[in-house]
């Protein structure tokens, strides 16, 4: 078991919602909306509580393919009690549209959830995900600073990037040296040194609401909103609770791992360092603010025309700014595509919408403090 020589105490604040899924949605057979909350049940469990009539009643509506009739029979029986594995809020848009919605066969009710623990459904931020978000910012520091010091054009690079399966590792020097040469190996990813637990997070702070894709109107200088119909568990921020929403977790850098040394199985080679590029607590601070201050440059720029998003953005702007020991990520669904793709080599693209929750604020900015 490797022993990690740099542990550090972090923090996380939430500025404005986040949504990271499952992959898989719930219905109305795993949920009841009441009295302004969503109770969140496993239909398992509801109809092993029903009685012999009430399980007549059910399998008849089950032949009879009644989705309205088992729905009903899901409300009807339903115990917050026994049943509910967690409560959290819904919008008055949400419930209202389920109490007119439930007797319509023709609307799903699909309700994406948050990532939770499958034992006791607490939700969590992955560490996964937070990593995926840094390691983001630093190819983009890792490639920008190959342009300027090899003075590779961006087109050029395009091109390479595209030909190659393992650009990433070539990029973070995680190369083996064999008798036709260099070659990519993942085990000498720099990024196996990082080590980022899973965030805790309460549901107190967690609403079902809509999250709607929005263009600015230049006309009008106002956001118009279309689309489908997007239900998510959500995850709110400071901007929406004007408190403060921060979580604790731990961020590890494996050293040993780092400085273990490595004799080339193919070739012989002498002893060398087993992972090239160096992972810091400083280098992570400066890629990540880089990137994604950038990134929300670049947002500020897309809602510029748009009066009503001003307040908002300001708000977010103030927040961000970081500290000694801070930087900003943006993780989860709905960050859009320029925060998760590389700038160098992302390709131009006219995009014309983005995703706001209940039409309003932008999706999943964290800041993230070094305690120790």
């Amino acid at each position: 078991m490797a022993e990690y020589r740099q542990v550090f105490k972090v923090s996380y604040r939430v500025i404005t919602p986040i949504h990271i899924g499952t992959g898989e949605d719930i219905s109305p057979f795993e949920y009841v909306i009441k009295d302004g909350k969503l109770y969140r049940i496993e239909s398992d469990e509801l109809i092993s509580g029903l009685s012999e009539e009430q399980l007549k009643r059910f399998y008849a509506y089950v032949d009879a393919n009644n989705l309205i009739g088992l729905r009903d029979v899901v409300i009807e029986n339903f115990n917050k009690e026994a049943q509910a594995k967690y409560e959290i809020k819904v919008t008055q848009s949400i419930a209202e549209k389920y109490e007119r919605s439930i007797r319509d066969v023709r609307n799903q009710l699909l309700i994406s959830p948050f990532m939770r623990n499958k034992l006791d459904f607490k939700p969590y931020i992955p560490g996964s995900s937070i990593k995926g978000a840094i390691r983001t910012a630093i190819i983009d520091n890792v490639v920008r600073d190959k342009i300027e010091k090899e003075k590779v054009k961006v087109n050029e690079l395009r091109r390479e990037i595209e030909r190659k399966r393992d650009w990433e590792l070539e990029l973070l020097n995680a190369m083996v040296k064999t008798k036709r040469g260099e070659r990519a190996d993942a085990r000498r990813d720099p990024f196996r040194v990082l080590k980022i637990a899973d965030v805790n997070v309460s549901d107190e702070f967690f609403i079902v609401a809509e999250v709607l894709n929005a263009k600015v109107d230049e006309k009008r200088g106002r956001i118009t909103t279309h689309g489908i119909q997007m239900f998510k568990e959500v995850l709110l921020g400071e901007v929406n609770l004007n408190k403060r929403v921060e979580f604790e977790g731990e961020i590890r850098i494996d050293e040993i791992l780092s400085e273990a040394k490595y004799k080339g199985v193919e070739t012989g080679d002498q002893l060398e360092k087993w992972i090239r590029m160096v992972l810091s607590k400083d280098f992570i601070i400066k890629a990540c603010n880089d990137f994604y201050l950038g990134e929300f440059k670049r947002e500020r720029e897309f809602f510029e025309s748009a009066i009503e998003m001003s307040d908002i953005l300001d708000k977010i702007e103030k927040i961000l700014k970081p500290s000694d020991g801070e930087f900003v990520i943006r993780v989860g669904r709905f960050s859009g595509f320029t925060a998760v793709t590389v700038n160098e080599i992302r390709q131009p693209k006219n995009l014309k919408t983005k995703n706001l929750f209940d039409g309003k604020y932008p999706m999943g900015w964290i800041k993230v403090k070094f305690l120790s």
